[in-house]
């Protein structure tokens, strides 16, 4: 496992912040939380493909299925 996963998830959150303060400043508070949002969402879209390879890995090696 490469460094590159962690290095997206930085980017994606240093991405989001400094939208987010933009648009704070702005005044558009609503736009700000839903890109919150959006990038919770694909960081979560990314975590999870991660767990899921795992949990396949620990199947092949216990040989469970």
């Amino acid at each position: 496992m490469d460094i590159t996963i962690i290095l997206k998830i930085a980017g994606i959150g240093i991405l989001v912040a400094v939208i987010c303060q933009l648009l704070k400043q702005t005044g558009r508070d609503d736009m700000a939380m839903l890109v919150t949002l959006a990038g919770l969402v694909v960081t979560l879209m990314i975590v999870i493909d991660l767990i899921g390879g795992l949990l396949n890995n620990v199947r092949q090696v216990f040989e469970l299925y």
